[in-house]
């Protein structure tokens, strides 16, 4: 089992959470280091942090692979935060999207000098000097989502991949990192995907490669040769539709279509491309069964900062905006639902059948949905109720079990003799009960 099967992820931003100038006096990462802590008690095992190298820290779009953006901070402040995280057990991995740069990369720089004699005029896709930009380069490309400040690269080219390789091979050095997230990967080439994995691979055998995948085949990117996981939209998605229309059908269709992939992948409610989860409900009462849902259903949970507070926000509709909502956790305390999600965290940390076990669904009807995570001789139930009345159910377990107990208000549950077991389940929230 790799550390990342079990793991707990929390995305942060640093240029949005505090704000691109910090405090005026400590950077966004200088004072991220002193997060580390609450982190831990969070019950958090890997930290996704980024865009950290693009021209605009609330943007993905290269600048630099070699030159952090100064507005975040400064090498040695990353390399003593990655170093602190790594002395508490917790992972790092960079958010940062490769398959695009903004204007300023200097590849860019140096066709728009050299034009059709730059020795990279066939780093970028579509490079034609024939044609023409909206910023009169003498040339066009192609673009991310057709933004011309957004050039994408072109991974048909050899040198290309050397070179980003190369780069990201540069990042394990120098800062240790356990991972990439990469945003927006649509554009990426699978021989760049399979030298990628081999590469870091020989430099650090468990290096997590996370894709951000919004449409398209999950098998293409993620198997034994490609990237790890993805983040899992239809998941979110069906979530999102399973609370707010009161219907858990598309939800537990998602989960019937292939079990092992959907372990894989990386669950969340709320990322740089989404409104904050609050914001998107339309009962807030909601808010403690989706993140039940989230919790124990296949996958690998990913919280997006401030998650734990029920922040509402919604994102810039500029397409190329991210989610970046100022948080300074100096200024929030720990209420109910941090202290539920810190439950959640620590019960998905204590019971394997929630990290890597099989998924059965049990009961299934628009406003109840019943499913068991099973591992060995021992399973959790999940009882999730999207309704505004109460519930109870009576299941027959799938596994033979004499024990059931409540995960959460830490008590017994009565079985009877035929090992079947009666639930009660409130109106908007779960019930997660471990039996064997």
């Amino acid at each position: 089992m790799a550390w990342y099967d079990g793991a707990i992820f929390y995305h942060i931003l640093p240029g949005g959470m505090f704000g691109e100038e910090g405090d005026g006096e400590k950077s966004p990462l200088s004072r991220l280091e002193g997060y580390l802590s609450y982190l831990k008690v969070l019950g958090v095992d890997a930290v996704i942090l980024g865009p950290l190298f693009s021209g605009d820290p609330l943007h993905y779009g290269m600048k630099s692979f070699s030159e952090m953006n100064p507005k975040l901070g400064t090498e040695e402040e990353l390399c003593r935060y990655i170093n602190r995280a790594h002395s508490m057990g917790i992972r790092v991995l960079f958010d940062e999207a490769v398959v695009f740069s903004c204007r300023e990369f200097f590849i860019f720089r140096d066709i728009l000098e050299k034009g059709d004699k730059s020795p990279y005029k066939t780093w970028y896709k579509n490079v034609d000097f024939q044609g023409d930009s909206s910023f009169h380069d003498g040339f066009s490309y192609a673009s991310w989502k057709r933004k011309e400040q957004y050039p994408l690269f072109n991974f048909d080219d050899e040198d290309l991949r050397i070179y980003i390789i190369d780069q990201i091979k540069e990042w394990i050095k120098r800062f240790d990192i356990d991972g990439i997230r990469i945003a927006n990967c649509t554009s990426l080439d699978i021989h760049f995907q399979k030298s990628l994995r081999y590469f870091t691979g020989q430099m650090k055998p468990e290096f997590f490669l996370l894709g951000d995948l919004r449409k398209g085949e999950p098998l293409r990117y993620v198997n034994s040769e490609t990237l790890q996981s993805l983040c899992h939209y239809d998941f979110y998605q069906a979530l999102v539709k399973a609370f707010n229309e009161k219907n858990f059908y598309d939800l537990a269709y998602t989960m019937g279509k292939n079990h092992e992939v959907l372990l894989q992948m990386n669950s969340f409610l709320e990322s740089p491309r989404t409104d904050r989860i609050s914001s998107v409900l339309t009962d807030r009462a909601n808010l403690y069964g989706i993140y039940m849902a989230l919790f124990t259903l296949p996958g690998r949970p990913s919280l997006y900062y401030g998650a734990e507070y029920a922040l509402p926000g919604k994102r810039e509709r500029k397409e190329e905006a991210l989610l970046s909502n100022p948080f300074i956790p100096e200024d929030h305390k720990p209420d109910a639902f941090t202290n539920y999600l810190a439950k959640l965290s620590e019960i998905h940390g204590k019971n394997s059948e929630l990290q890597i076990g099989a998924y059965k669904e049990l009961y299934l009807d628009h406003r109840l949905y019943a499913f068991i995570r099973t591992d060995g001789n021992s399973g959790v139930l999940v009882l999730l109720n999207n309704d505004s009345m109460d519930q109870y159910i009576r299941l027959k377990l799938p596994i033979p079990a004499t024990l059931a107990f409540d995960l959460i208000k830490q008590e017994e549950v009565e079985m009877d003799e035929y090992g079947q077991i009666k639930v009660f389940c409130a109106a908007h929230s779960g019930r997660m009960i471990k039996v064997k």
